[in-house]
């Protein structure tokens, strides 16, 4: 009898130990209708990302006719050497593209220096047009982030810090180019830390619901750091209160498991 009642408690504690963790902890976004298309609700306008001191740029320019534009994008993008019309300040190295200065500033062959601290690369890509216009023909430039990049560490499939291709990157494409979170990851619980204002700020993204679409760091910026935790460390805290309900239990065990042993060397 004692035997049983130990192998009960055994079991109970067992039970209550693996119903922490459950299929659904594991499926994205399951709160969504799994027999049904969900309307999830209107997407959110981008916001466009503000130039910033030391971003690089890479520019690229096209036109009507090609040869009118090719000694613009050599000069910009520096695939044959500066030339001697350019300013002598130009920066024209191909690895790192055009670098912002520290006061905002940048300077272009033929447009000279000018400020780009706090246009969006839509703003630049207008206002280099109409400076170009005075040498070439129907100019079309196209303005690109080098340098933007966001860290993801921790319970990935790849850790380590990703490029951003454009400026619209989300929490999922950074998961999807990163690996995907591990089987022991915990998913509604994902940490982003983002430097903003000239402040460090953190906030928490839940990947089992559909309300991350609403999350603010679901849209990801240059410099954010998003770290998953693996299933393992919640368990410190979840031991603790395992430890406080089976503490009880195996106290009323142990003390039937005597008094039964009582009655039988009694009799």
């Amino acid at each position: 009898m004692t035997s049983m009642i130990a192998r009960s408690s055994l079991l109970a504690a067992f039970a209550l130990a693996f119903s922490c963790t459950t299929p659904s902890q594991f499926v994205y976004m399951n709160d969504l209708d799994r027999l049904r298309d969900t309307l999830l609700g209107p997407t959110k306008p981008f916001k466009e990302t503000i130039i910033k001191p030391d971003d690089q740029l890479m520019i690229n320019v096209t036109a009507y006719n090609p040869e009118d534009v090719q000694m613009f994008n050599s000069l910009l993008q520096g695939q044959t050497g500066q030339s001697s019309a350019a300013p002598s300040g130009s920066q024209t190295n191909p690895m790192t593209g055009y670098i912002v200065d520290k006061s905002g500033m940048i300077t272009l062959p033929y447009i000279g220096e000018f400020l780009a601290a706090g246009l969006t690369l839509r703003e630049m890509e207008i206002f280099l047009g109409k400076q170009l216009e005075r040498f070439v023909k129907q100019p079309v430039v196209k303005v690109r982030f080098l340098n933007h990049y966001v860290n993801v560490l921790g319970n990935v499939g790849a850790p380590g810090q990703i490029t951003m291709n454009n400026e619209q990157m989300t929490i999922f494409d950074l998961l999807a180019r990163s690996g995907d979170l591990q089987m022991t990851a915990i998913r509604d619980n994902v940490l982003v830390v983002r430097e903003e204002n000239g402040t460090r700020k953190s906030g928490r993204v839940n990947l089992l619901s559909k309300s991350v679409y609403e999350n603010p760091y679901f849209h990801l910026q240059h410099r954010d750091l998003v770290y998953v935790e693996p299933v393992q460390a919640s368990y410190v805290s979840r031991s603790e209160k395992f430890t406080k309900v089976m503490g009880p239990i195996n106290a009323a065990a142990g003390m039937l498991a005597l008094v039964l042993a009582i009655v039988q060397f009694t009799r």
